[in-house]
Formats: C-alpha cells, structure tokens, sequence
C-alpha cells in the first residue's frame, strides 16, 4: 500500500522535476535541454535541419567534446522512416550531426551521448522544436561563423 502511495506522489511531481532540470528555459546557447544522466545536451536545429548538441555539466556550463561522443537518429511520426544523422565537431565546443536524407514533418530526434566518459540514457527531442514562452537572457550562438 505504501508502495502504490509513494508511485502516484512520484508521478503527480515528475512534471515538476523535469522543470528543475531547467527544460522550459533556453540552455546557455539558445537549444534546447534535456538530462540524460550525469550531464545535460542541448540541442539546436539550424535551417538546414543540422543538429548542434551541446553536452554540458550538471550546471549548464562547460561544453566539452573531450572523450565524448553523439549519435542521432530521426524518426518520423506515423512512419517506419529513420534518418541517421553523421555526426562530427564543430567550433571545438560541440557536435555538429547532419541528417543522412530529408527531414520533413513532425517526429523525434533521439540522441545517444558520452561526456566525457560517462555515458548517458538517450535523449528524444520531438521535432520541430517548440517556441520557448522565456528567455533566459543569454544570445543563442551564432553559427555562420564556424
């Protein structure tokens, strides 16, 4: 009995300790976050639907691609379609994935991540990402230059 109390107290919160990990807001770099264990990636979709993943501390800081790795596949809503996406550094702070065919419509991006070692659960990301309703402040990176 115990047991089914604390279940349904854990689900009723869990909305709120995925808002702790800060998901509603913009990461420092203007993506997206989610928590895949000891670390954050943020994502960004450029206009040519190239993923730029961020892996981050547990306090958003410090993207590192040092004894990391990224892999991102596509899967369209509705569909058995799977895009891999080809996945290397960019600006010597984060990974640059480019989709292996044409990303139309909705679906999920997910994610598979090493930080430094420490390899995290995967990621999904429904696409196309959605509009944040806050700012963090913090200007989004530009990327036209790397």
């Amino acid at each position: 009995m115990i047991y089914k109390t604390l279940l349904t107290i854990a689900l009723a919160f869990s909305p709120l300790l995925v808002l702790a990990h800060g998901e509603e807001n913009p990461g420092p770099n203007g993506g997206h976050l989610k928590m895949p264990g000891p670390f954050h990636t943020e994502l960004e979709i450029d206009s040519v639907q190239g993923a730029h993943i961020f892996l981050l501390d547990m306090e958003f800081k410090n993207p590192t691609i040092q004894n990391s790795s990224v892999t991102a596949k596509f899967h369209e809503k509705g569909s058995a379609k799977v895009i891999d996406y080809k996945c290397g550094i960019m600006g010597g702070n984060h990974f640059h994935c480019v989709p292996q065919g044409k990303i139309s419509g909705k679906g999920q991006l997910k994610i598979k991540a090493v930080r430094e070692n420490a390899v995290g659960n995967e990621v999904v990301y429904d696409l196309p990402l959605k509009k944040f309703t806050k700012t963090t402040g913090v200007p989004a990176v530009d990327h036209s230059r790397h």
